[in-house]
């Protein structure tokens, strides 16, 4: 017990902790902050000034480019301008608002001209009326350009001129000058550009006619007849070097190759004269400059690298950077004293380590006071966030302060723990609602509640691009909203599309703004309108959320802070939004495609016709009768919004196996048809039979028989082969019944022989070939039965078509051994209809496929139970139907409604090829007929009948001959004996 005391003494309180740890560190950032500044200082400083002075020679090179560019790209129109062929001095002065277009608009350009082939001459030029030339040409006080032309007159001799104009291009005057004689042709510019397919620069030179110093860039005219030069002054670098001084005393140099200065900051820069008293360009020895002839003596040698230079002023710390231009080299030369650049470094310096010692001294005593005072009121809010952590939101957060800032963090805590609470409320609210309108109802009604707000509104991106109003939230009710759409290119000003564009808007409406913009919401005074674009999950803004507060005036801050409560709450409802559409997205595409392959199957065969598209329709007629029944069989059937979607796409897709149904098969019409009528062939032979009775006939009767007997022996064959041949047309067409004699009649016929000569193996597919040689190919020529059924004519059936007696699916079905058999007598003696045992099997075959294929969908919960009754619309009540043999009990209600519904739409269906549409009276009498065999639902067939389903149906698909009188109540009787 003893130590225990002694045990508290060495624990530290969180104030004490707080206030030591922000000391320690304070202290140890100012002694490694004064260590590391003391060592590292010089070279922190020199590094900046290498930095620095690379950055400026950037900038120098990149506005010397700038100050050509203009040029060039002058010099590269005009070269492609009409002034190139004017021959005279009206036409070039057509031209002349061109030139001066980019004096005009280039300061750095002091002349702009073309020379010509022939010696002409065309220059336009600034002009000062106060200089020498002005004063020498009489110049009046407006002129402002000179035109230099050396052209020719009328009788082709040069006709040297200086013309002045105003600023407006107003001619003032136009003075012959005999004595100014100038051929461009012998310039360096012209020489240098000729021949030249690009923009060249001259080396700076000194211009003729003004002795400034600069250089010419100059373009040749495509056709090679003249070209255009633009003057640069380097006055105007130099000018501009001044103002890239790093520090007061700096120096900036632009020398060549030659060692001549081109530009500097010096203010004695000035030309030299030679001996002959011609202005030339100085050089570097002519500067007496000992800093410019140290850098230049080291210019080659330490290229793009700083040092120190040594000089009567002191130390330098300089740096050489150059660059090539038209096979010139240039050099920048930049230096300041070192005395400058450490200056405010070491002011910097000193002023940092005053400042640390007086923060320290000066945080001692504060930092231990505010830690004290903040220390309790934190730890109480630590075990709040704590709770907020846990997600408890029971109580609110009492915690009080006389610390301003903490006490608000106290309330703002509260704030945002209701705050969160009501937010994931919204989530788990908004997560659950599948309605998009009921959606979009509570979005407005928990946004409204949250933000204290009198109402909302929900506008959503339409597909044409403009805000629509979609639904409106106002005084705790839903409100009928006015279609009014937004153009986000013209109505900038309205708050939707300002949030619409920049993500937020917080605007304040007059009474008229909202009677304008919002007429459904009968405001009587003004609101503020609070604006948040709502974005999808790839940034796409898919709408708008308004909300207006109670209060008619807040802060700007309030404001503020409202606004950043609904964009938060925005991405919540953006979310449920964009799921809700992709949801709706989803099932829409989902339905396009069953429609899509329902449409695909009726346009497949005309013998299916409309019917994938009808028997939904009947079916839902049906169902919602059964809905609304509120008696008899059907009183307590009701189907959910799931279970209604799960019965229209069982409907849609009830036939989808008919998409591996062949369609030679479906649309079968003769007993002999397969992808042709194979009745052709047949017809053929009989015409051989006949060609080779005719060719024995003539034969013996060559060989001495009686040519009348021979002739009439012949045509009593041929009328015999005519009518044999009617009769196996006759019974390729099918019918109801085939009667033993004419099927025993077919095989007679069948009997008679004819010659064939060609190989048939050759030219025919594998397939063929491979049925074909199931039997010894004989000798040519070879005699054949006229019809046969042969080995190549049966088609196997694969392994995997075979059904096995226990297979997945539930199929009872009688699954014929051949895929098809295509011999010729089996098909002829059919005796009902055109189908055999095996096409027949194919066809209602689909059912198999329809169930199959459905099964093998990933279909959601709500609809696992399609299949069933998308393949049970050809089962029958009794037990007897397929491809299952369900019976009534084994059938869910949908399923047997889509069979009463797939039977009535197939008997009235007016678009069937191969049978007349049944009217309503047909129709339903041969239904009730099929009700009392136990072949459709009894109770089922009554509701059609009593509900009028049938009636509504007939009226919108059967045409008004079809519609006749029917009297249900005979039928109904039937139903309840």
């Amino acid at each position: 017990m003893a130590d225990r005391p002694g045990f508290r003494k060495r624990t530290f309180r969180l104030h004490i902790y707080i206030a030591t740890l922000f000391l320690a560190l304070l202290v140890a950032f100012a002694a490694i902050s004064i260590t590391t500044q003391h060592y590292l200082s010089r070279g922190m400083m020199l590094s900046s000034a290498e930095t620095l002075f690379n950055r400026i020679g950037q900038e120098v090179k990149q506005s010397i480019a700038a100050i050509y560019q203009p040029a060039r790209s002058a010099a590269e129109l005009l070269s492609r301008s009409s002034l190139i062929d004017a021959n005279t001095l009206d036409k070039r002065l057509v031209r002349l608002p061109l030139m001066a277009a980019v004096l005009q608009n280039h300061q750095e350009v002091s002349a702009v001209y073309v020379g010509y082939q022939n010696g002409d001459f065309f220059l336009l030029r600034r002009f000062d009326p106060h200089s020498f030339l002005g004063r020498a040409l009489g110049a009046p006080p407006e002129a402002a350009y000179l035109v230099q032309s050396m052209a020719r007159d009328t009788e082709g001799l040069r006709d040297p001129r200086f013309v002045l104009y105003s600023d407006d291009l107003t001619q003032l005057s136009s003075q012959p000058v005999p004595n100014y004689i100038f051929d461009p042709r012998t310039r360096p510019w012209y020489q240098a550009a000729q021949g030249q397919q690009r923009v060249i620069s001259t080396a700076p030179y000194l211009f003729y006619t003004t002795r400034e110093v600069g250089a010419t860039v100059a373009q040749a005219s495509i056709n090679g007849t003249a070209v255009v030069g633009v003057d640069v002054t380097l006055g105007a670098l130099s000018s501009f070097l001044d103002t890239q001084r790093p520090t007061p005393s700096a120096q900036i140099f632009i020398f060549n190759e030659k060692g001549e200065v081109l530009a500097d900051t010096d203010s004695d820069y000035k030309l030299q004269v030679d001996d002959l008293g011609t202005p030339r360009l100085p050089k570097i020895e002519d500067l007496s400059h000992p800093l410019l002839s140290a850098i230049s003596a080291h210019a080659s040698t330490e290229l793009n690298r700083t040092r120190a230079y040594n000089t009567p002023d002191g130390i330098w710390q300089g740096i050489v950077t150059g660059w090539a231009s038209d096979k010139s080299s240039y050099y920048i030369a930049i230096a300041a004293p070192q005395r400058e650049l450490l200056a405010t470094a070491t002011r910097i310096r000193n002023i940092s380590l005053w400042l640390s010692v007086a923060m320290l001294l000066f945080a001692i005593p504060i930092t231990y006071i505010l830690s004290r005072l903040a220390s309790g009121p934190l730890k109480a809010l630590i075990r709040e966030t704590r709770a907020v952590q846990a997600l408890k939101f029971d109580e609110p957060i009492t915690v009080r302060s006389f610390i301003d800032e903490i006490d608000k963090l106290a309330r703002s805590m509260d704030r945002m723990k209701s705050t969160i609470h009501r937010l994931l409320s919204i989530g788990s609210v908004l997560g659950g609602e599948r309605k998009f309108d009921r959606l979009l109802s509570r979005i407005l009604s928990e946004t409204t509640a949250i933000t204290n707000a009198r109402g909302g509104l929900i506008y959503l991106v339409n597909d044409d691009g403009k805000l629509e109003p979609r639904f409106a939230y106002w005084d705790g009710q839903d409100r009928q909203i006015v279609p009014t759409l937004f153009d986000l290119a013209q109505d900038k000003d309205h708050p939707l599309v300002i949030a619409f564009n920049e993500g937020k808007c917080a605007k304040r409406l007059s009474v008229e703004d909202l009677r304008r913009w919002h007429p459904h919401l009968n405001a009587d005074k003004p609101l503020i309108s609070m604006a948040v674009a709502l974005r999808d999950r790839q940034g796409q803004v898919i709408g708008v959320l308004l909300v207006s507060p109670e209060e008619e005036s807040l802060s700007e801050r309030t404001m503020a802070d409202r606004l950043a409560l609904v964009e938060a709450i925005s991405g919540t409802a953006a979310v449920a939004i964009e799921t809700q559409r992709l949801i709706q997205e989803q099932k829409d595409l989902l339905q396009s495609l069953i429609e899509l392959t329902a449409g695909a199957i009726d346009s497949k065969s005309a013998y299916t016709g409309g019917h994938c598209q009808r028997v939904p329709v009947l079916t839902e007629l049906l169902a919602e009768a059964a809905q609304d029944s509120e008696d008899g069989a059907f009183k307590d059937f009701s189907l959910t919004e799931e279970q209604w979607e799960e019965l229209h796409i069982a409907a849609w897709l009830h036939d989808c196996g008919k998409v591996t149904s062949p369609e030679y098969v479906i649309d079968k019409a003769t007993k002999l048809e397969t992808i042709y009528d194979r009745l052709h062939e047949v017809r053929m032979r009989f015409e051989v039979i006949k060609r080779e009775a005719e060719v024995a006939c003539w034969k013996s009767i060559a060989e001495g028989a009686d040519r009348t007997a021979a002739l009439a022996e012949l045509d009593k064959l041929w009328a015999t082969l005519d009518e044999e041949f009617a009769f196996l047309a006759r019974s390729n067409v099918g019918g109801e019944f085939m009667a033993p004699p004419d099927i025993e009649r077919v095989r007679k016929i069948a009997e008679r022989r004819w010659t064939r000569t060609l190989d048939d193996r050759i030219g025919v597919s594998y397939d063929e070939a491979e049925r074909k040689s199931r039997q010894q190919a004989a000798p040519l020529p070879v005699s054949e039965p006229l019809l046969a059924d042969k080995p190549e004519h049966i088609i196997l059936r694969p392994e995997r078509e075979k059904i096995a007696a226990d297979n997945p699916w539930g199929f009872k079905v009688k699954v014929p051994e051949y895929l098809y058999n295509r011999g010729e007598i089996y098909n002829l003696t059919i005796q009902r209809g055109t189908l055999t045992e095996e096409e027949r099997y194919k066809i209602n075959e689909h059912m198999i496929e329809t169930i199959r294929m459905l099964t093998r969908l990933p279909l959601p919960r709500h609809l696992r139970n399609a299949p069933e009754i998308a393949g049970g619309h050809h089962e029958k009540m009794d037990g007897t139907g397929y491809p299952k043999r369900l019976k009534r009990d084994e059938m869910s209600v949908p399923a047997r409604m889509m069979a009463i519904a797939d039977i009535f739409e197939a008997l009235t269906a007016g678009d069937r090829p191969y049978k007349k549409a049944k009217t309503l009276s047909e129709s339903l009498a041969i239904m009730a007929k099929m009700r009392d065999t136990n072949h459709i639902d009894p109770d089922l067939f009554d509701l059609f009948l009593a509900s009028g389903v049938y009636r509504r149906y007939s009226e919108q698909y059967l045409s008004p001959a079809q519609i006749d009188a029917v009297d249900i109540e005979p039928l109904r009787r039937r139903a309840s004996a």
